[in-house]
């Protein structure tokens, strides 16, 4: 994946936290913020497993929607929202 793939990927997922309804979201930024920084010289399978995880993790936040119209959130969810390892 091209660094403006990641970068895209990034900011695709800061900008899912932004309305991701927790108390909890500014935390849950500035891990991210952290994560992708210190992992930002990864290459090879190590990248694309990062990567596969920062992808599903977007999948995740997508998963939760506001429903501005009728001004409640709308939670869709998958059969296991947290993958074993």
């Amino acid at each position: 994946m091209q660094s403006s793939s990641v970068r895209s990927l990034y900011k695709k997922i800061l900008r899912g936290v932004q309305s991701f309804p927790s108390k909890n979201k500014d935390k849950l930024y500035t891990e991210i913020k952290l994560d992708f920084r210190s992992n930002k010289n990864l290459k090879g399978p190590a990248l694309q497993t990062r990567l596969k995880e920062a992808t599903e993790g977007l999948k995740q936040l997508k998963s939760y929607q506001f429903n501005e119209r009728e001004g409640n959130w709308e939670v869709k969810s998958t059969q296991e929202p947290m993958p074993h390892k």
